[in-house]
C-alpha cells in the first residue's frame, strides 16, 4: 500500500511501506508529519496514524519493535546497532547517519505503558489485568513501551498487593502441607506446626515491609550486575521499574498449587531477562550474564567455600 506525505507546503509520494519506513529512520517524516493512505478518511500525524502502543498488543508473539520506525518485526528482520533494535529496512539510513557523524535514532514515540500507568482511565481491575497477561505472555513488547522514569510509587503500587497475594497463596499451601503431615499415621508434629498458624500469619502481615525492602535490594543487585556487566545504559529508577512490574505479575502465577513456586521462578528469570534487555535497550546475551550474575557468585563462591573447608578439614584429620 501507498503512503503519502506532507514536506512543507507540498505533498510527497506515493512511497511503499519499506520506502515510507526509511523516511521515517532517516527522520524526514516526524511524528508531527501529516500522512494519508488509502482508507483514511484525512490526513493526520504520524503520531496519530502509528502511536506509541500501536501493536503492543497484536504484533505476533516474539516479534521486536523497530527503534527507528516503531513498527513490530520477525526477530530474522532485526538486527542490533548498538544494541538497539532496528529492521533491515531501517539499517541503511541508520548506518548511513552514524557514518555521518549523528546519533542513533531515539526510541520510536513515547513510552507510556505497561497499562498500569493508565490505571485512572482503564480502572485498576483492567489496568492490573492487562499488565500482568502483557509480562508474562508478551514481555518483549511489554517492556518496549515500559516507561523509564516517572517516579517508583507507581511499579511499587503494583509490586506490593501482587506480590503479597501471591506469598499468602504460597504461606497458605505451607500450612496446608504441614497439617498432611502431622495427621499421617505415626509422624509427630512437625516443628514448627505447633506455632504455625500464627508464624504464617505473622509473616503474611508483615510481608508488605519485606516485599518493600526486598524490591529496592533485589533491584539494587541486578542494577549492579548492570553496571558490571557494562549494560546499565538507563538509571537504577529503569531497572526498579522492570524488577517491580516482573515480580508483580510472575507472582501471581504462585496461586497454582504444587508447581506455582517452580513456574514463578523459572519465568520470572526469562521475563526479567527480556524486560532488561528491552528496557535498557541492551542485547539479550548482556542482559542474561546481567541477572545470572547473582546466583553465579553465590555458585562460585559457595564452591570455593566447599573446597577450602574441605581442605580445612582435611588438614585437621592429617595432624590428628
Amino acid at each position: 500500500m501507498s503512503w503519502y506525505y506532507a514536506q512543507g507546503d507540498q505533498r510527497k509520494g506515493p512511497v511503499t511501506e519499506a520506502e515510507f519506513d526509511t523516511l521515517i529512520a532517516a527522520g524526514t517524516i516526524t511524528a508531527e508529519t501529516l500522512v494519508w493512505k488509502e482508507g483514511m478518511a484525512n490526513w493526520a500525524p504520524l503520531k496519530e496514524v502509528r502511536p506509541a502502543g500501536a501493536g503492543a498488543e497484536t504484533a505476533p508473539p516474539g516479534w521486536i519493535r523497530c527503534t527507528a520506525t516503531g513498527r513490530f518485526f520477525p526477530p530474522e528482520d532485526i538486527v542490533y546497532i548498538e544494541g538497539k533494535p532496528y529492521s533491515a529496512a531501517a539499517k541503511a539510513t541508520v548506518m548511513q547517519g552514524l557514518m555521518q557523524g549523528g546519533a542513533l535514532p531515539e526510541s520510536y514515540g513515547e513510552r507510556s505503558g505497561p497499562a498500569w500507568e493508565k490505571r485512572q482511565d482503564l480502572g485498576i481491575a483492567t489496568a492490573a489485568w492487562r499488565t500482568i497477561r502483557g509480562v508474562l505472555i508478551e514481555p518483549a513488547a511489554t517492556f518496549s513501551l515500559m516507561k523509564r522514569e516517572g517516579g517508583l510509587g507507581t511499579p511499587l503500587g503494583f509490586y506490593i498487593p501482587f506480590g503479597w497475594i501471591g506469598t499468602v497463596f504460597t504461606l497458605f499451601y505451607l500450612g496446608v502441607q504441614l497439617n498432611l503431615q502431622s495427621s499421617l499415621p505415626g509422624q509427630t508434629q512437625p516443628f514448627p506446626f505447633k506455632i504455625g498458624i500464627p508464624l504464617l500469619a505473622g509473616l503474611a502481615v508483615l510481608m508488605p515491609l519485606f516485599l518493600l525492602l526486598g524490591s529496592f535490594i533485589g533491584a539494587g543487585i541486578l542494577h549492579l550486575s548492570l553496571m558490571i556487566c557494562q549494560g546499565a545504559k538507563q538509571p537504577f529508577e529503569t531497572t526498579f521499574r522492570t524488577y517491580c512490574y516482573v515480580r508483580g505479575s510472575t507472582a501471581m502465577l504462585l496461586v497454582i498449587p504444587l508447581c506455582g513456586n517452580y513456574i514463578t521462578g523459572i519465568w520470572a528469570i526469562v521475563a526479567m531477562c527480556i524486560g532488561i534487555a528491552k528496557a535498557h535497550e541492551i542485547s539479550t546475551g548482556r542482559a542474561v550474564l546481567a541477572v545470572l550474575l547473582p546466583a553465579i557468585v553465590i555458585c562460585v563462591g559457595g564452591f570455593m567455600i566447599g573446597i577450602a573447608a574441605g581442605v580445612f578439614f582435611s588438614m585437621q584429620n592429617g595432624h590428628h
